[in-house]
């Protein structure tokens, strides 16, 4: 038998810090669906080629993170890195 684990603290690892985000348009490029979740922590570290949760232009998007995302990374410009995902949730139906 398997040691039992918690979904909670293997995708919610910080509470206070991670936020739930219903995709709602297809980004093919990323095998996102309308409907998936994204579990979006702020207080994880950027990473390149992760999917991050920008704003850009007042709007969220879902991208990779990209060396010139790194480079340019200037939240008083209004574009900026609003969280790293830590995972997607997708309902099977």
């Amino acid at each position: 038998m398997q040691d039992s684990f918690s979904l909670d603290e293997l995708i919610l690892a910080d509470r206070q810090s991670t936020y739930l985000v219903r995709v709602t348009g297809k980004r093919h490029r990323l095998n996102l669906l309308p409907g998936d979740f994204l579990v979006v922590d702020k207080n994880l570290p950027l990473k390149k080629d992760k999917l991050a949760l920008l704003v850009v232009k007042g709007k969220f998007r879902i991208d990779l993170v990209s060396e010139e995302l790194l480079r340019c990374h200037e939240p008083q410009s209004g574009d900026f890195i609003w969280g790293m995902v830590r995972t997607v949730v997708r309902e099977l139906k």
